[in-house]
């Protein structure tokens, strides 16, 4: 048998449905599988509240009368108490189907619960992770912004956006760069604006990344692996399509500003 159907046998044992060969099977299982031992404990438990919360019902009164009246009666009586007794008999394992189903969604409703609740906790577990990541990503950039050595450049707004401008905190000891935008038009969704940085040591640019803008038209940008100091001549803003370009497309910078 494998673990549902020892389940089974729990529950109908719980309301003494089961048969002795059955009750025995399960009572050996249960020795050597706590799943199962514990299934049986938890129904037993089950079949236990369920009676308390029930009001007693008694049997039929003619079958009492007939069952208490068993031994004056002759052979053909005998025959009718025998059909009494047959009927109570199903009258109990009407009662017993009743209580093994109810066992049985008291059980299913468990498991579910059980699951719904470890899945909320590790969604909660997950939010807890990705929130200290954040944190984590955002201390690192507060100790370059506090650096003693941190410089802070500006990049002032260009012909295609005169009235941008963008903030530089750069910490040459980490090579990291916090770039805060300021006043940017949107981009449109097929587009993506692009952080370039112009090398004395490479006559083409880098990219620094790329980013989107606000409603209010602002953004910021970590930058991380940059080149030293010395190898830096400008930072530079183009608007490329959607994720970037490998060089700038357009001649014309939204907003720029030079390292010395």
């Amino acid at each position: 048998m494998n673990h549902d159907e020892f389940e089974a046998i729990a529950a109908l044992d719980a309301v003494g449905a089961a048969t002795a060969d059955e009750a025995r099977s399960l009572a050996a299982h249960a020795e050597s599988c706590e799943a199962c031992s514990r299934a049986r404990d938890e129904y037993a438990e089950a079949a236990t509240l369920l009676a308390r919360g029930l009001d007693p019902v008694p049997p039929p009164a003619e079958v009492r009368e007939r069952i208490a009246g068993i031994g004056e009666m002759s052979n053909d009586e005998t025959s009718n108490v025998v059909d009494a007794e047959h009927r109570f008999s199903t009258w109990w394992l009407a009662t017993a189907a009743t209580l093994f189903l109810a066992l049985w969604g008291w059980r299913e409703i468990g498991i579910r619960v059980a699951r719904e609740r470890i899945a909320t906790q590790q969604a909660e577990i997950r939010g807890l992770t990705e929130e200290k990541t954040r944190l984590a990503a955002q201390n690192e950039k507060l100790a370059s912004m506090a650096s003693p050595d941190t410089r802070t450049i500006a990049l002032a707004g260009q012909e295609m956006s005169p009235s941008a401008s963008a903030r530089v905190f750069l910490d040459p000891t980490r090579r990291r760069a916090i770039v805060f935008f300021y006043n940017l038009p949107s981009n449109p969704t097929d587009k993506s604006y692009q952080l370039w940085i112009i090398r004395g040591d490479q006559p083409k640019p880098q990219s620094a990344g790329v980013f989107d803008v606000t409603a209010s038209g602002n953004a910021t940008l970590s930058i991380d692996n940059l080149p030293v100091m010395t190898e830096i001549q400008a930072l530079a803003v183009t608007m490329e399509t959607r994720g970037g370009a490998d060089q700038p497309t357009e001649k014309k910078f939204y907003v720029m500003g030079g390292m010395s």
